[in-house]
């Protein structure tokens, strides 16, 4: 026996989809990923969906509450919350109370994480145990993603452009002079030091000499068991697209230029200055569908006019890499370019990245608004789910009896 889970939105007669929006986590993105959920939440179309926010504290268990919807209550986590857990009932997917007394169908998971314990795997590998429907990557190709070095591997076997690079692990910094010179060996400076399954620029450094280096290494140690350094890319432009896969084809999101005063665009200019001014989204849906802002502390050019050659390697890139990575969710990828050289290289793929990259789809050659890609993650995720019930062991192999 077997239970396909295919209900497609196709018109105004279907009842509305339960759809889980599961956020917060043990990282050190979580405040990212709260503001990323918040914005998210605001915009899908009511008019399809049900949203029931679900948070994960840092002792990685779930809760509900109305004071999700809220921003002003985190602090870091809103008071009040009742705890709850995923599971699958008699009538299907369902959010249940630790009791067992209430239970909540719903037809689909969201997760809108950032870093370790969410974007990384962890959590589309307990939902897709439990046979629940869940949009973007999946959890092999979400761990994948999430770790550095092992994405560059990956889409440079596919022909993609990737810097050389050094991974070090926390356990060599016993030895951190020979590490030091390992690197020099093989990565000139000035290097970048960054860890390598982190996002959001934390924990990123610019090493000029020995001693900076170390420093960074320490750094970025901390965060994470494994460092990646790389050489720092001279004359840098920086160049992000999302994509997604839709009606056979992969479609491109407008370009992204980011604009940085700074040697390295970090965390708070990334992301604090537009949490602390509110300026981070459009506002709450209601029951129109309206556009979004994204944020707009960060200056950056949205389809900015690049030479035909380099534009088509780009888009060639991001679909080699995507494809390898499973022609899933709505990724964004970021590029790194030599302004003289005109050089390209992949630099790393966010499986889920800040609000999803929706100002991006906004300007697209085919524009989509917000609520339009939360749509599409949706369908995308219940018509590749099946839940099976039956037994999966071969005849073959049966060790046990039947």
């Amino acid at each position: 026996m077997q239970v396909a889970i295919s209900r497609q939105i196709v018109s105004k007669n279907v009842s509305k989809l339960n759809l889980a929006v599961i956020f917060g986590g043990l990282t050190q993105e979580h405040d990212v990923g709260v503001v990323s959920a918040q914005q998210l939440m605001d915009c899908v179309d009511v008019r399809k969906f049900n949203v029931i926010p679900v948070y994960m504290g840092f002792d990685g268990r779930f809760f509900q509450g109305a004071a999700l919807r809220s921003l002003s209550q985190f602090r870091p986590a809103p008071k009040g919350l009742r705890e709850v857990q995923f599971s699958w009932g008699d009538m299907g997917a369902c959010i249940t109370s630790l009791n067992g007394k209430t239970s909540q169908l719903i037809d689909c998971a969201l997760p809108v994480f950032h870093g370790p314990f969410g974007e990384d795997g962890r959590i589309q590998g307990m939902l897709e145990t439990l046979g629940i429907p869940t949009t973007g990557f999946s959890a092999i190709n979400s761990a994948l993603a999430m770790r550095k070095d092992a994405t560059k591997s990956l889409v440079k076997s596919a022909g993609v452009n990737v810097l050389p690079h050094v991974v070090v692990n926390a356990n060599e910094l016993k030895e951190i002079d020979l590490v030091c010179s390992k690197v020099e060996a093989e990565i000139a400076y000035p290097s970048i030091v960054k860890p390598a399954n982190l996002g959001s620029s934390i924990g990123v450094g610019l090493a000029k000499n020995r001693e900076e280096l170390k420093v960074h290494l320490q750094a970025a140690l901390k965060e994470d068991t494994f460092a990646l350094v790389e050489p720092q890319v001279q004359n840098l432009v920086e160049l992000n697209i999302a994509v997604i896969y839709r009606g056979g084809k992969i479609k491109y999101s407008a370009i992204e230029r980011p604009k940085s005063s700074a040697e390295l665009l970090d965390f708070r200019e990334k992301y604090l200055s537009s949490a602390e001014t509110g300026s981070a989204g459009s506002g709450k849906l209601g029951n129109a569908v309206v556009p979004s802002q994204g944020m707009l502390s960060l200056t950056r050019d949205i389809n900015p006019k690049l030479d035909g050659d380099l534009q088509s390697r780009l888009y060639d890139y991001a679909a080699k890499a995507f494809t390898i990575l499973g022609l899933r969710g709505a990724p964004r990828m970021d590029f790194m370019v030599n302004s003289e050289t005109g050089e390209l290289w992949f630099n790393e793929i966010n499986p889920i990245p800040g609000s999803y990259g929706f100002f991006l789809w906004e300007a697209a050659a085919e524009k989509m608004l917000f609520s339009g890609l939360v749509e599409h993650l949706v369908n995308e995720a219940l018509n590749d789910s099946i839940k099976h019930f039956e037994d999966p062991v071969p005849q073959g192999a049966h060790l046990l009896p039947r």
